[in-house]
């Protein structure tokens, strides 16, 4: 069947209504509301969550090991946070280093992040807050290590209302088509518009679902710090590397290598390195209290102001967007129109 063929298939649908319909249909639902000329996108909603859940998460297990979680909390909102931000908002930009030539401003204010920047970000601020604080730098890391799998699962439900990180064309009943021309994948692909195609945001959600159910039940097992860190670093790729084949998106490429391949290799060398030095020495192994539970985190008084001022934050820099969704601009491109190819990303011809 073409591509041509499912679309009109897709219009000529009768249409259904009620919440199975809306669940069916969510992946379409790409702008939550309008104000006037701003329009806040479904994604920031649910990043926002992903932030709130990830560092409560973070923050639990750093009292599980002993941390003030007050005080760890807030250094999540006024260091780690930032960090993780403005790194991977700067990694999204050097994706599109030739339009950063071309059109400086445009390409500056156009909305982005890449997620392996952010990791990098928040590795950055955990050492500079480890080498102030004294606190342990692999127990930091084992905090991320273990949030990052749950904070990333909820992530990729906004990536699947968002229309980013899109599949291959399928003709599996897994299928998904994107009818929406809000949504990223319409607006940089028009031709994959009513288009079946892998739902590989659900894919990744699956995958790191398992990933944090097996790391929370090795809880009681840690023998070493920085276990988390360097499990989470050696897996994460993985599902990554799996993936990739079904995936179609805007990655970067450097010869036959995305730009995702490559930052994948080099967290696996870091967690190889974490992961050979605690087995290997007597690296420290701070106890655990499984006595602290995750609602005592989330409802405490004294952590709650930061983690309410996260999901804010994470919802407005994900979130908000001006006259059209993708636009930080009335105009962010000043008339230029996608280029896959100039944009070294690869894309078309990988389906080819």
């Amino acid at each position: 069947m073409s591509g041509t063929t499912r679309h009109a298939s897709v219009e000529l649908e009768t249409p259904r209504t009620g919440l199975l319909a809306f669940l069916r249909d969510f992946h379409n639902k790409t702008i939550l509301f309008r104000a006037g000329d701003w329009i806040f996108v479904t994604y920031g909603m649910i990043a926002g969550l992903a932030f709130l859940v990830g560092v409560s998460t973070a923050t639990w297990y750093m009292g599980m090991v002993g941390a003030d979680t007050a005080r760890t909390a807030g250094f999540y909102l006024f260091f780690a946070i930032p960090s993780i931000l403005m790194v991977s908002r700067l990694t999204s930009i050097l994706l599109e280093w030739r339009e950063l030539f071309r059109k400086p401003l445009q390409t500056l204010l156009k909305p982005g992040y890449m997620l392996h920047g952010g990791i990098f970000g928040g590795m950055m601020a955990f050492a500079g807050y480890s080498w102030s604080t004294g606190i342990s730098l692999l127990a930091l890391l084992d905090a991320a290590g273990f949030c990052m799998p749950l904070g990333e699962a909820i992530c990729r439900l906004g990536c699947y209302v968002y229309g980013c990180c899109w599949g291959r064309p399928t003709d599996s009943r897994f299928g998904v088509a994107y009818t929406s021309p809000h949504s990223k994948v319409v607006r940089f692909r028009p031709e994959l518009q009513g288009v079946k195609i892998h739902p590989t945001q659900l894919y990744a959600l699956t995958a790191h679902l398992i990933q944090f159910t097996i790391f929370y039940a090795l809880l009681p097992f840690k023998v070493f710090d920085g276990m988390f860190a360097a499990l989470y670093l050696i897996t994460h790729p993985i599902i990554r590397f799996a993936l990739e084949r079904f995936r179609q998106d805007d990655r970067g490429q450097v010869g036959r290598w995305t730009h995702t391949n490559i930052y994948s290799l080099m967290m696996i060398a870091f967690g190889v390195l974490v992961l050979a030095f605690g087995l290997a020495s007597d690296a420290s192994n701070l106890p655990i209290n499984l006595q602290l539970r995750y609602i005592h985190v989330i409802g405490n008084s004294a952590s709650i102001f930061y983690f309410v001022f996260i999901f804010l934050a994470a919802c407005a820099a994900f979130g908000v967007h001006y006259k059209s969704v993708g636009s930080w601009l009335s105009k962010p491109s000043g008339g230029m129109k996608v280029d896959i190819s100039e944009m070294g990303m690869g894309a078309t011809d990988r389906d080819r």
